[in-house]
């Protein structure tokens, strides 16, 4: 038998064989004496190598937010505000638009109502940056780990955590960013064999943010809700700024733009928003005259490129260019292929040409007219201020004229018919100006909705 110390086996003995000294224990009883030490031995061993890992934040069931502060108070004051509109999904007036950018003839918001629209995206931006989407912390407990420790968190939208996002982390806590919106997540936190309980948690509706590096001002045009109570599916289209991998000055201009595609992103826009068509509004100069996307490498060869050059922004609805509408009905027959192929399209800030396709595209889908606004003045948090009722003596931003034009402007077959008409949905309008003006056909319509939105 194994030797102990003295004192730990008369302690022992005492309880067990208070006759020992006196050679009352047999060698039986003192086997037995030896076993029971070394089990108690083993149990608090075993209680020093406990280990556990607990679930602290967001708690089983809660709900998060994606969108910062600010973008989140503004879109809640205009879903307030909106609580005015009597139809929401119609062409109205209630932002009525300054009569400096209206058309001569059109009768409709000549000027602009501080009774009616109050909303200044000006006081939610404060010269602040806040375009991103917001990270979620995770935050949990683990007991019995040493320090530096690390832990595996698996995030996924599916509840046996297949196609897991995972993070690894060496504190007690991982964050993540670009959630879908209005979306069930579930977690778990793993080390050394252990694992905590798979819990869950929401995301907030409505829109969602991007964050892509030093890409700016990209968001989802899915997450949106639309008229009859469905959602524009996420993860297939989406807006932002120009995609450059190398400075660069057009040979018309003397403004550089600048590198925005890194290493460290390049993954975010090809892996994770999986692109695969990228759409470019800029001109042949200006864009540097490329022929393919930034995105296309070795491992990424089946993204397709499509620019549509020599457009200025909000002038979709006024052109009959033959050129012109060819590509503009390439780009909704891409939306409508989504599915298979994600769509990225943008300008040069995704702004102004880039606002007009969202417009457009949000409209048909049937968006409401204030989350129409909401979409085109979110660019103000990324620096390139927008609001819909600017004042701009060279007529640089003119939202307010698109409007204006889909008040006003006629069929091909008649001048004296317009699309507009007072009880017409603003989905049904575009609709028409796409049929009519650009060609596409009304299966490619009822495709495109089928495809987008989410059953």
């Amino acid at each position: 038998m194994k030797h102990k110390p003295f004192s730990k086996v008369v302690g022992l003995v005492s309880l067990v064989c208070p006759l020992v000294f006196a050679g009352g224990c047999s060698k039986s009883e003192m086997k037995s004496l030896d076993k029971k030490e070394e089990l108690l031995t083993e149990k608090q061993s075993s209680k020093r190598d406990l280990k556990s890992i607990s679930i602290t934040f967001p708690k089983n069931g809660e709900s998060v937010h994606i969108l910062k502060p600010r973008v989140l108070d503004y879109i809640d004051a205009m879903h307030e505000q909106a609580k005015q509109i009597e139809n929401d999904y119609l062409l109205h007036d209630f932002y009525a638009w300054d009569k400096e950018y209206s058309p001569s003839d059109h009768k409709h918001g000549t000027e602009f109502s501080n009774e009616t629209d109050k909303v200044r995206i000006s006081d939610f931006t404060a010269g602040l940056n806040e375009e991103k989407s917001k990270k979620v912390s995770l935050v949990f407990d683990s007991l019995g780990f040493a320090q530096g420790t690390d832990y595996l968190v698996k995030v996924s939208k599916n509840a046996d955590l297949s196609e897991a996002k995972e993070i690894h982390t060496t504190n007690s806590y991982a964050t993540i960013d670009n959630l879908f919106a209005g979306t069930t997540y579930y977690w778990q936190v793993s080390a050394g064999g252990v694992s905590s309980e798979i819990e869950s948690f929401t995301t907030d509706e409505g829109f969602r943010m991007i964050s892509a590096g030093a890409v700016s001002n990209i968001r989802d045009m899915g997450g949106r809700p639309v008229s009859g109570g469905k959602h524009i599916k996420q993860g297939l289209i989406y807006r932002g700024g120009e995609l450059v991998r190398e400075n660069y000055v057009p040979t018309d201009s003397s403004s550089t733009h600048y590198q925005s595609l890194y290493e460290d992103n390049l993954p975010i826009l090809q892996d994770e928003l999986g692109i695969k068509y990228e759409i470019d509004f800029r001109g042949d100069a200006e864009s540097g005259n490329i022929t393919e996307s930034p995105l296309k490498d070795e491992n990424h060869q089946d993204i397709d490129y499509l620019r549509i050059p020599n457009m200025s922004g909000y002038d979709y609805v006024f052109k009959m260019n033959s050129t012109m509408n060819e590509k503009v009905k390439t780009m909704f027959l891409a939306f409508k292929d989504a599915l298979n192929k994600p769509v990225y399209f943008h300008c040069w800030g995704g702004a102004d040409r880039t606002g007009t396709a969202g417009f457009l595209l949000g409209a048909l889908l049937g968006m409401s007219f204030t989350d129409l606004v909401i979409d085109f003045e979110l660019t103000s948090f990324s620096n390139n201020y927008r609001p819909h009722q600017i004042n701009d003596a060279n007529k640089i931003y003119r939202f307010p004229h698109l409007i204006g034009a889909i008040y006003t402007l006629t069929t091909k077959a008649d001048s004296s018919k317009t699309y507009y008409e007072a009880d017409k949905p603003l989905s049904q309008i575009v609709e028409e100006i796409l049929i009519d003006r650009f060609g596409l056909t009304s299966q490619d319509i009822s495709e495109i909705r089928a495809n987008l939105l989410e059953d």
